[in-house]
């Protein structure tokens, strides 16, 4: 097993006796997140999910203001359904598109409280901050580290 997916699934061990079950897989494009993640799924038989799947009809038919609100729950309806032991979230970036209004850390963050989850977060850590990759952004998106597990992969 790669060094990276061991540690991926020893730090997994400890982040899901937390109440939160989230660990970041942090790191630019084309640093191996996806690959990490559907290594992951290969040899752990975890579920692999593009969080495309997560921009359900139900949530896409909901006017812009009520989605930050009606999210979790719809999100927890799509991976419920997957009964998975630990889920692999990739391309969280269609979370951060900004017709879809949502603050996407703080919906892992909930999800996680019911799932156990792994996402690719495309971007890097920071002075203590998780940052957002952006392509043509100005200022770059960052968030505390606040109680977030990280890994991150060069």
């Amino acid at each position: 097993m790669p060094v990276t997916v061991q540690r991926v699934v020893e730090t997994i061990r400890e982040v899901e006796q937390g109440i939160e079950k989230l660990l970041l897989l942090v790191g630019g494009p084309g640093s191996g997140k996806s690959k990490v993640m559907r290594e992951l799924a290969a040899l752990q038989g975890w579920e692999y999910l593009d969080c495309r799947e997560l921009m359900t009809e139900e949530l896409l038919e909901l006017v812009p203001k009520a989605r930050a609100q009606e999210a979790p729950a719809i999100a927890g309806r799509v991976l419920g359904a997957k009964q998975a032991e630990v889920i692999l979230l990739d391309g969280i970036q269609v979370l951060f598109a900004p017709v879809m209004h949502l603050e996407p850390l703080d919906l892992l963050r909930q999800l996680s409280q019911k799932f156990c989850i792994i996402a690719a977060w495309p971007g890097e850590v920071a002075g203590g901050k998780l940052v957002l990759a952006q392509t043509g952004r100005a200022t770059p998106r960052e968030y505390p580290l606040d109680r977030i597990r990280t890994i991150e992969l060069d």
